[in-house]
């Protein structure tokens, strides 16, 4: 079984052992159950979602077996993790993170960029980290970039000088490409 990662618990929330969860989209609106890990542990601990409203920038959520604020508090930092097939498709346009690590990154003529191997949520325009031969480079999820789920890659149709740009900044820092 396959776990990603939807969020994290960063609070308690009230007196009954209501958790608030960042870092999720929605996807915990139709979920049954989750699973927590503690602080990138391996071990895991299976927990029935009871209730799930948004609040905010925050998920309210009732978990299994979470009965006060004491309990709940002692969640918090756990990270929060479903397994796969319990998510379903994102929908249309729309895509699980998880489902774009490890895709090859091509431009829009076919020249082989790299790998998606990261990405950052950056409040605004989420980034793909994108490995390759001499380093990283950030592509951020804006209208130039299309995944293309039938053929298992991610399509860049960057501006002008986006990758020629992050290599003269490695350059300049005295990144990979300078040897310093």
């Amino acid at each position: 079984m396959t776990l990603l990662r939807v969020g994290k618990i960063v609070r308690a929330v009230g007196l009954h052992g209501l958790v608030g969860i960042a870092g999720s989209d929605g996807a915990l609106a139709e979920l049954k159950r989750v699973v927590l890990r503690r602080g990138g542990a391996e071990e895991t601990e299976p927990r029935e979602l009871m209730e799930a409203r948004r609040q905010g920038h925050l998920w309210v959520v009732q978990l299994g077996g979470v009965g006060g604020r004491e309990a709940a508090e002692a969640l918090v930092g756990c990270e929060v993790l479903v397994a796969r097939e319990d998510l379903g498709e994102a929908g249309e346009g729309r895509h699980y993170w998880a489902d774009l690590e490890g895709l090859p990154v091509v431009t829009v003529t076919g020249d082989a960029i790299g790998r998606v191997t990261g990405l950052y949520e950056t409040g605004s325009v989420d980034v793909l980290v994108v490995t390759r031969i001499g380093g990283e480079v950030l592509i951020p999820l804006a209208p130039y970039v299309t995944v293309d789920r039938a053929a298992g890659r991610v399509v860049v149709d960057p501006p002008e000088g986006l990758l020629e740009l992050e290599e003269l900044g490695r350059n300049e820092k005295g990144g990979p490409g300078r040897g310093r």
